[in-house]
């Protein structure tokens, strides 16, 4: 089921904004590679259980695609199962101090009356000043739910998204990288 298209200017203005940012002690070069290694994804975001690329590598850049399979105990209350979502990178830059890119969403497996009309994510790697060797990392995902999980389900969806966004994935980024869990890192 086809998203509705959305420019970067949705990351400021869609219903629903979640925010995190965290300091981490890895580079930001060391980072960029964690977030571009899908295995590494399974870790510190394990909603996001399987990745399948649709372009040829290389796996990244602008105009990249894969398709990301989302399972988590919400989705199954709200929807039966687990929730496919097609995603485009976008604003894609590796050279320069200031890593990062876009997805834009295009696509769920799901229809878009039980749960999104639109979504995009940035991910921005920046080296921290006077810290050599250690990045902050900014995420920002902006999400218009459809009638369901913003009108009937609010009490669950916009918590619990909230909750793992802005919480739960970055306090497992931050234990990932301290006990070196991430396979990149390895």
């Amino acid at each position: 089921f086809k998203l509705r298209e959305v420019t970067e200017s949705f990351l400021e203005t869609a219903p629903w904004i979640f925010k995190s940012e965290v300091e981490l002690d890895v580079s930001v070069e060391d980072f960029f590679k964690i977030l571009m290694d899908d295995r590494s994804w399974t870790v510190w975001h394990p909603e996001v259980t399987n990745i399948q690329w649709k372009t040829d590598p290389p796996h990244g850049p602008n105009g990249s695609m894969r398709t990301v399979v989302y399972k988590d105990w919400l989705s199954y209350l709200l929807l039966g199962g687990p929730v496919t979502m097609e995603e485009n990178y976008e604003n894609y830059t590796d050279t320069g101090p200031i890593k990062g890119f876009t997805l834009a969403f295009t696509a769920t497996g799901r229809p878009t009356w039980m749960f999104l009309r639109a979504t995009r994510e940035r991910f921005q790697v920046e080296p921290i000043e006077d810290s050599p060797g250690r990045c902050k990392f900014t995420r920002i995902v902006a999400v218009d739910p459809a009638f369901l999980p913003r009108r009937v389900f609010y009490f669950l969806t916009y918590p619990v998204m909230k909750d793992t966004l802005t919480n739960k994935c970055p306090q497992r980024l931050l234990k990932a990288i301290l006990e070196k869990k991430l396979p990149i890192l390895d």
